[in-house]
């Protein structure tokens, strides 16, 4: 409601002036009322093509949003440049909190370690404004048991010490999360594997199925089906929990290598000149979007689990990220230069 401003005894109030505050109250009033009733589409701009897991991620909470803030919310893709395609888009975007971007570690920590002497065409740092998670893959291990005898991560481990580069394991490319992880594995464990770059997952599965390459990191709902067939051998996920759908299957931390926690997880963001209010608005629909009993249940129909993180506690988890990948990049060398 506006401020009530008594009229003083001295002064004598004309027509004008009372028409005047009158059309100022109702402007001020159509103006609450459109941003109450706004219609426009939010739309949630995915740095990968439709299909994917973290597209089913989006769409996911779409559904949701678009409950919770009553009016359309739509999922659009713009897929290439590493996600720069994307993130380019939403930092351009008019701060209105209406476009908004779906961005992980590769987007917001990893790309800017890659390219180190071209510039990208977005600031990770500085162009973005954190809304919230919208959950987190588990990445598991995964062997190809005639390529590779090893029953547990320890003998995996120890085959590599005995026979140092020869194991062979294929990645979603240089410098992608499972090329980073792997050698993060490697360099924590003092061993070295052979890195087959490959230019996405479908390939390196068709490579690991036939035995080309001897193990690999992938989404954990990428390789359940073969794990359940006996086709593929699970070492150890990558996780802090151990995953519900493979309760044997122990984690990296409890296998020994604590700093090892490595979920894959993606959060939205909006422009970062949004305005306060509307960031508000949005991160408080987002939350009781991810935070409603059924969210974790379709989720795990996706292989993601649920990863709350307040805003007040984002900042202390993109520092740690931000070292964690840097270091990992630096620490191998991965350029993508």
């Amino acid at each position: 409601m506006p401020e009530h401003h008594p009229i003083e005894s001295s002064g004598a109030v004309t027509r004008r002036e009372v028409l005047r505050w009158t059309s100022a109250l109702s402007l001020a009033a159509m103006g609450a009322g459109a941003w109450a009733q706004d219609t426009r589409p939010v739309r949630l701009v995915v740095p990968f093509p439709a299909g994917g897991p973290t597209d089913a991620l989006a769409r996911l909470a779409a559904d949701g949003l678009a409950a919770q803030l009553n009016q359309p919310v739509l999922v659009e893709n713009k897929a290439g440049a590493a996600g720069g395609i994307a993130a380019e888009y939403v930092a351009r975007s008019s701060p209105d909190g209406l476009t908004l971007l779906v961005g992980g570690q590769g987007l917001m920590f990893i790309n800017k370690a890659l390219y180190k002497n071209k510039k990208l065409p977005y600031d990770p740092d500085s162009d973005y404004a954190y809304v919230g998670m919208l959950g987190s893959f588990p990445n598991v291990i995964v062997s190809n048991p005639q390529a590779v005898p090893a029953q547990t991560i320890a003998e995996l481990l120890a085959l590599a010490r005995a026979n140092p580069g020869t194991i062979s394991y294929g990645s979603n490319g240089i410098g992608s999360l499972t090329h980073l992880t792997t050698e993060m594995l490697a360099s924590a464990a003092k061993v070295k594997f052979l890195h087959v770059p490959y230019q996405g997952a479908a390939p390196q599965m068709t490579d690991l199925l036939s035995g080309r390459i001897g193990f690999t990191v992938n989404g954990v709902q990428s390789v359940l089906a073969h794990i359940q067939q006996k086709k593929l051998r699970a070492l150890a996920v990558t996780t802090a929990a151990r995953y519900p759908d493979l309760p044997d299957v122990p984690t990296l931390v409890e296998s020994g290598f604590p700093s090892l926690d490595l979920p894959v997880w993606f959060a939205v963001y909006a422009p970062a000149a949004t305005p306060a209010t509307a960031l508000a608005r949005l991160r408080g629909a987002l939350a009781t979007v991810t935070a409603a009993p059924g969210y974790g249940g379709e989720l795990a129909k996706r292989g993601a689990l649920v990863l709350r993180v307040p805003v007040e506690a984002s900042g202390a988890l993109f520092t740690r990220e931000r070292a964690l990948w840097v270091d990992a990049v630096q620490t191998t060398g991965a350029t993508a230069d």
